[in-house]
């Protein structure tokens, strides 16, 4: 007798819990949905994208591109992706020059409010790091030397 007392209680306090709580609306999900913040990376068109799977460095030729990017991870405070960076060799020149592909590791990160765009934020640099060959620098006093392993630069900003 004293468990059917306390399975009654049990059950009444659920039902009354259940009763008691406020429904959920489709407008309470979908404003849930809104105010989460967003980070994107901008692109050459000034168009926001997650997860590209290519990305232009040098807007102004296309000689540097990320390409074939798989994506590790996209938060936003960072973002993490191996892929190919595709240079424009520029030999004879760069119009007839021919895209070297060197293996990368990409890292998007330190997101700023992007203008405009309320509750959504842009990774504003992007550090990359060659995981094999690397490709050779202009010419610096006679001597030909390597872009370093790493790099960091703004983007965009």
């Amino acid at each position: 007798m004293k468990r059917a007392a306390v399975l009654i209680a049990i059950l009444l306090s659920v039902f009354a819990t259940g009763c008691a709580s406020a429904p959920t609306r489709a407008t309470d999900t979908a404003f849930t949905q809104r105010s989460a913040p967003q980070t994107v990376v901008v692109n050459c068109l000034f168009e926001s994208q997650t997860r590209p799977s290519s990305f232009i460095l040098t807007c102004a030729d296309a000689g540097d591109v990320l390409a074939d990017l798989h994506w590790v991870s996209w938060g936003t405070a960072a973002a993490f992706a191996t892929g190919i960076e595709q240079i424009n060799n520029c030999t004879p020149d760069c119009a007839a020059g021919k895209f070297i592909n060197y293996p990368v590791l990409v890292n998007l990160w330190r997101p700023e409010p992007l203008p405009h765009h309320p509750g959504t934020f842009y990774f504003s640099r992007v550090t990359r790091v060659y995981t094999a060959n690397r490709p050779p620098l202009y010419y610096c006093n006679g001597k030909q030397t390597c872009y370093p392993q790493t790099a960091t630069f703004d983007l965009w900003s």
